[in-house]
């Protein structure tokens, strides 16, 4: 930590920070429109404007040094800053009343704020067209360029689809002699340019955009005006669709005189320190039928006499807790078997810490493995594309038999090795071969398919010739270089290299892995359903515990971490028909869920009992970063939910989070209310929202064994769901563009002489699955990526690959 004074203040900051950075660390106020905290500064606003030992700086560039005396209140930087704004509002709008951002517009703010009450300037304007793209509108009479928009797209979502694209305005040439010199160049450079989109592929279901502009220049289109934002009651909750537990804030408007009916209108974000995807922002029109249902004895008696109880992996921390008491009464079986994977992985793995992004943000080199950081988890993909975009020395492995562009174009940084389908422990066998780590003997099968590689190199030699000498002529020794071909013997191995790992893989990781000093591994879901994860962990924890690197799990669902620790659960072998196993928020014999009544149309599903959507009640989840986060309700919900049911079992508590601060303490949890979590983040970044859980449960003891070689096998089909979409609650989801679906490659899809939206079924044997085809454009590979909720015939049972036969299209 340094020392430095920003008006006459001293205070204490980290060294490398920003001016800003600093200030905003000590709740020092500094204005800026164009920064976004943790990005990489624009300087095209230049509100920041200070003076740093009497020399003018910009704080979001300039780093702080020892002992610095620093101004931000100058009469001069508070004239030039109310010239500044003067600028912004030339030929803006007057359009305040029905803008969609007025009410939390940054420009009206700190026009106000600067005292803004005259407007000296004027230059003609211009013509400028509207713009589309993805859920954005774009006006480019609103906008004033301060290009937060390019900066969030390449800095945390790493799509790069936006850019200040020069444009012919006129320019305020004529006060140029008459203004200072930075609030001519603010104003010079917003009439040079307006962003355009220049992405290769389309834009779909971000929005991110939408939440960094500070005015109403880009907008949501179906919120387009529908609501002013002072009439927005805003909700501070956590995203329930994949395992990140993002911060979101609900945007809810009464739609009657009572203030009973109430509406979502959109989602925002803190944009500063969260960015969300598109589910997120978008998957709000989801809900359950407000008054539920009045059966509930029929649905005790369900529970009474079920032999399985099957979960869904969204279920809240108290639901999970109640479920595992009924389970300890009533001794049905508890199914849930995504999450089951995960558990006895994690408990193998047996860590004692847990990581978060931070670390991700502060390693210099990221490895996944088994992971699609693009579809599992989309704020690790933010985070890893942060540190790509603002640490030089950070170096990504991507390591997935799935290859993938839109992580390959994050960064030059980016090393992708596309191994063989299944092969995911022997490619984890080579970062062990690399790092000569060979826990029990488990390397025993590679060194024993030891070969010899022979490879050509030339060299250069210098040589040395001899000159004559006469009397009349002495000369000096000549010096030559020869090139000379040298064949050198390489050890490698089979075992990789019938994994698709070639030696200039293992060399190159090799490298990679030993100029480390603060290396991470991401686990992906994928590893959690191979035949050999439990080897695969236990040589996890073997690598956690000898290198400096460190472990972070992807889980397969949004609660996993939550109902993995909470709930014993049992291997389901299909033991069970249907209709002796009931399902809580998944589909069972007798199904107790939300019924997913879609705000936009009305449809909903059938089931035997309704329970409360995630957003119309009171509950906690558990993300990957195992911290404890709280559900606030965004909609009314008057039925009944599980802690009703669970009353009639000899559980007390008259709502869910009644058992918030019961959750057990010997597995990490702590005795806290639910009323007593907070749900923000600080200005300085700090994430204070719930708490974090220590895991705490003794390891799973399991052997190690030698690395099994893979037989090779053809494969066209891969289990995933596309971008944005996660579960049967945002296939539900009328909101979204990303259609749940068959994917497949650009070439692919003209081979097959198909096209986008083309019904096909795949085949293997007497078992198919049907949908709708559409284009992955980072998709290298001709092979199909099947959304799973379309496998109804349980194709993908037992494995993520396959080889499945087109039957036809219609």
């Amino acid at each position: 930590m340094i020392k430095i004074k920003i008006n006459h203040q001293e205070i204490q900051c980290h060294e490398g920070q920003s001016v800003l950075e600093a200030a905003r660390s000590n709740n020092i106020y500094i204005p800026a429109i164009c920064y976004l905290t943790g990005c990489s500064p624009t300087v095209a606003c230049k509100m920041c404007m200070a003076e740093m030992d009497g020399k003018r700086i910009y704080t979001c560039n300039t780093k702080v040094k020892e002992n610095a005396t620093i101004l931000t209140q100058t009469p001069e930087i508070l004239s030039e800053r109310k010239a500044i704004m003067q600028t912004y509002g030339v030929n803006h709008p007057l359009e305040c009343g029905v803008c969609d951002k007025s009410g939390e517009c940054e420009l009206q703010d700190l026009t106000l704020k600067m005292r803004v009450n005259v407007q000296p300037f004027n230059v003609q304007d211009d013509d400028k067209e509207a713009k589309t793209w993805a859920q954005t509108l774009y006006d480019p009479n609103l906008c004033i360029m301060c290009e937060r928009c390019v900066t969030t797209c390449k800095d945390n979502i790493g799509d790069n689809n936006l850019k200040a694209i020069k444009t012919d305005l006129h320019a305020p040439d004529k006060f140029k002699d008459d203004m200072p010199k930075d609030p001519y160049s603010v104003w010079s450079r917003k009439q040079k340019a307006l962003i355009g989109y220049i992405g290769d592929n389309p834009c779909l279901d971000c929005g991110e955009c939408i939440s960094v502009c500070p005015v109403g220049a880009l907008g949501y289109k179906d919120f387009s005006y529908t609501a002013n934002a002072w009439e927005l009651q805003k909700i501070p909750s956590t995203c329930q669709h994949c395992p990140a537990g993002c911060f979101i804030s609900y945007e809810v408007r009464h739609q009657d005189i009572a203030g009973e009916a109430k509406k979502i209108y959109r989602v925002s974000n803190n944009f500063n320190h969260n960015p969300i995807c598109g589910a997120g922002r978008f998957v709000f029109d989801v809900s359950s039928s407000t008054q539920g249902s009045s059966n509930i004895t029929e649905a005790i008696n369900a529970i009474k006499n079920a032999k399985a109880v099957r979960i869904g992996g969204d279920l809240t921390n108290e639901e999970a807790y109640l479920i595992e008491g009924l389970r300890q009464k009533l001794g049905f079986k508890l199914y849930c078997e995504e999450t089951r994977l995960f558990q006895e992985f994690a408990r193998i793995l047996g860590q004692k810490q847990t990581y978060d992004l931070t670390h991700i943000k502060s390693s210099d080199l990221i490895i996944t493995l088994g992971c699609g950081v693009k579809t599992e988890n989309p704020l690790v993909r933010y985070a890893i594309n942060n540190a790509l975009k603002l640490n030089k020395n950070t170096s990504l492995i991507y390591a997935h038999p799935i290859k993938d562009t839109l992580i390959t174009k994050l960064s030059r940084s980016v090393f992708s090795i596309a191994y063989a389908p299944k092969a995911d422990e022997i490619m984890l066998a080579m970062i062990l071969t690399a790092l000569g780590v060979n826990p029990d003997n488990a390397l025993s099968s590679v060194y024993a398919s030891q070969k010899t590689l022979y490879q050509t190199t030339t060299k250069e030699v210098k040589k040395t010739l001899p000159q004559e000498n006469s009397q009349e002529n002495s000369q000096e020794p000549k010096e030559i270089t020869e090139k000379i071909e040298e064949t050198i013997e390489i050890p490698y191995y089979e075992i990789f290299e019938q994994a698709g790992l070639e030696y200039a893989v293992y060399e190159k990781l090799t490298a990679m892995l030993t100029n480390a000093t603060a290396p991470i591994l991401l686990i992906g879901q994928d590893i959690y359903k191979h035949k050999r994860a439990k080897n695969i962990a236990a040589l996890l924890a073997y690598l956690e515990k000898t290198t400096p690197i460190k472990i972070i799990l992807i889980p397969p669902q949004t609660n996993s971490v939550g109902i993995s620790l909470l709930c014993t659960l049992d291997t389901d072998l299909k033991t069970y028909p249907d209709q002796d196993i009931v399902g809580i928020r998944c589909k069972g014999g007798y199904s107790i869920d939300s019924d997913k009544y879609n705000a936009k149309d009305g449809s909903k599903e059938n089931v035997d009992f309704i329970l409360p959507a995630l957003n119309q009640l009171e509950g906690t989840l558990s993300n990957f970063e195992y911290k404890l986060l709280p559900l606030k309700p965004a909609l009314p919900y008057t039925g009944y939910d599980l802690s009703d049911i669970a009353r009639a079992f000899g559980f007390y508590g008259e709502s869910l989070v009644d058992y918030t601060h019961l959750l057990p303490q010997d597995l990490g949890y702590q005795n806290i209310p639910y009323d007593a979590l907070n749900s923000f983040y600080t200005r300085s970044g700090e994430d204070k929202r719930g708490y974090h859980i220590t895991p705490n449960q003794a390891p799973l003891a399991q052997s190690i064994t030698p690395i099994e070689p893979i037989t090779p096998q053809d494969f066209n089909a891969y289990l995933k769901y596309p971008q944005a979409q996660f579960s049967a609650i945002t296939s539900s989801s009328h909101n979204l563009q990303t259609q749940i679906g068959i994917y497949t490659s650009k070439n692919n899809l003209d081979t097959l002489k198909l096209s986008q939206g083309d019904t096909i079924t795949l085949t293997k044997g007497v078992r198919e699955i049907k949908g709708r085809v559409y284009l992955d454009y980072d998709l290298e590979q001709d092979i199909f990526v099947i959304s799973p909720c379309l496998d109804t015939q349980n194709i993908f049972e037992n494995e993520i690959f396959e080889n499945l036969t087109l039957k036809g299209a219609l």
